[in-house]
């Protein structure tokens, strides 16, 4: 059965057709989504600093890799309960998502800049430099941001390297996991349709 239907459908029909298309469409909008808007995209991807380019063409380049594993999985070989693969996606998409909205509430910060009537979003890590806690002492996050401006360099002398190392890595993952199980859950929906449907 499995072979017929690896002959049924090839990679190039699963692609080619509306919904195989629509998850190589998925695949790319959704990240993309991310690294074309600044207003709403800063708040579905979070803020990297001097990581944050190649972590979204990452993302854009792991959610074309899951939407072509999907085809392995759903149209060439199906598993035996589709039901299962669906719910332990969906936990885990939720579990990461919960991480997610923990660690952008903990490390993300809004700066307003009055002067040009907008706000910039920065990632911030969880422990001070001795520099920091010398000069501003229990001042808030934003307080320092504020006083010290926004830029990487500004950044890196009020949080420990590893502290910012970490909580960006924190970010993305969680980030990044919740998006290519959503996508993988849209896919996996499609494909195993596809392949049901042939």
């Amino acid at each position: 059965m499995n072979a017929e239907i690896h002959q049924r459908l090839s990679l190039k029909q699963y692609y080619v057709s509306a919904r195989g298309l629509a998850t190589a469409v998925a695949a790319i909008a959704v990240p993309l989504a991310s690294i074309i808007g600044s207003g709403s995209g800063s708040h579905v991807f979070p803020p990297l600093g001097s990581m944050d380019g190649i972590a979204r063409i990452g993302l854009v380049a792991l959610s074309l890799a899951v939407s072509l594993g999907v085809y392995f999985l759903a149209a060439v070989k199906p598993p035996k309960s589709p039901s299962r693969v669906i719910w332990t996606t969906l936990s885990l998409a939720v579990v990461c998502l919960l991480v997610y909205l923990s660690a952008y509430q903990r490390f993300v910060r809004q700066i307003e800049i009055p002067s040009r009537g907008s706000s910039v979003y920065v990632s911030v890590g969880y422990q001070r430099t001795q520099f920091a806690e010398q000069t501003f002492g229990p001042a808030s996050d934003e307080e320092m941001l504020r006083a010290r401006g926004t830029s990487e360099e500004e950044i890196g002398r009020l949080w420990t390297k590893k502290s910012l190392i970490i909580a960006r890595l924190v970010l993305y993952l969680s980030c990044a996991v919740t998006t290519l199980a959503l996508l993988f859950l849209f896919s996996f929906g499609v494909a195993h349709d596809i392949a049901r449907a042939d």
